[in-house]
């Protein structure tokens, strides 16, 4: 099988979802500890520009997106499977909501009692990273009253669902569980934050038994090692497209491709790839030579250029 490298910080939350995909999977892999403030040097030519957190690299084929990246790992390790018992569809639908709702609600209310002892650095970072959104991290926390109000709410929600069963559907863990697994452990980053967790016997049982899963076999690498390892491969993505993508996107196709929420920061390239879950790019790098980027259509834009 081939290697599988993450990039990574330890306190990433959309991190600790892939880690629960490869501990469920008993994969063996490499960690490879990315800032977690920009510059990023030794990511950014991996990724043409994508800044966001995992990133998944086998040789010179780079994942960039927790969801696409969940989706790479089942290809390649399809058992036990992250969508026991037919779940797929459903799965990913938690998922999305656990990305995007879940998970933004527990930002203010974090950050509104850490307050002063977040780095200016970390604050002026988060900012330009919602600036295309037309918001502002410094303001983040005006809306901590009604964010902790959907985290209550959420938090009741799981605790229901796996009041008789050991995990949110059913007997098997699944994709769900390591998506809303993520949001419930990023509280732990302040503690008056996850006591709103610790209220729910249910949903602690739950994640006493999600986090006892560990994280897989995992050995650290440089950054380094990482890069020339991508200097020194050809990218295995081989052209395939949708026939009926209303769009028309075909492989030799000019695009841009940067996320819809945050992080606006474009990767254009070559059209390699284009499924209906999957766009992927070819790009060189003046250091790296040929570089393929994948990103999920779903939270995605693509643009011709």
């Amino acid at each position: 099988m081939p290697e599988i490298i993450l990039h990574q910080y330890p306190n990433s939350p959309f991190s600790e979802k892939v880690r629960k995909i490869l501990a469920l999977k008993k994969v063996t892999w490499r960690s490879v500890d990315q800032p977690v403030i920009m510059p990023k040097p030794k990511l950014v030519p991996l990724t043409g520009g994508y800044r966001r957190i995992p990133v998944l690299q086998i040789g010179a084929d780079v994942w960039c997106d927790s969801g696409i990246i969940a989706r790479k790992i089942e290809e390649l390790y399809p058992e036990p499977t992250i969508y026991p018992g037919g779940s797929e569809g459903v799965c990913h639908a938690i998922a999305l909501f656990a990305d995007r709702r879940f998970f933004f609600s527990t930002t203010p209310v974090i950050f509104e009692k850490l307050g002063a002892s977040v780095p200016k650095e970390f604050i002026e970072d988060r900012s330009k990273m919602m600036a295309g959104a037309g918001a502002n991290f410094t303001e983040l926390t005006q809306t901590a009253p009604d964010a902790r109000n959907q985290v209550r709410a959420f938090l009741d929600l799981l605790d229901r669902q796996v009041a008789n069963q050991p995990y949110l559907l059913g007997p098997s863990f699944s994709l769900a569980d390591a998506a809303c697994f993520h949001c419930v452990w990023f509280l732990r980053a302040e503690p008056s934050s996850f006591a709103l967790a610790l209220r729910h016997a249910n949903l602690i049982r739950w994640f006493e038994r999600i986090e006892k899963m560990g994280n897989g076999n995992v050995t650290p690498m440089e950054p380094d090692e990482a890069l020339r390892i991508a200097k020194e491969s050809t990218p295995a993505a081989e052209e395939s497209y949708d026939a009926i993508d209303p769009n028309g996107i075909k492989p030799g196709m000019k695009v841009a491709v940067m996320p819809e929420d945050y992080g606006f920061d474009p990767v254009a390239g070559t059209v390699v790839v284009s499924t209906l879950y999957e766009i992927a790019v070819e790009r060189t790098d003046p250091e790296l030579g040929k570089i393929v980027n994948h990103f999920p259509k779903i939270g995605f834009r693509i643009q011709r250029v």
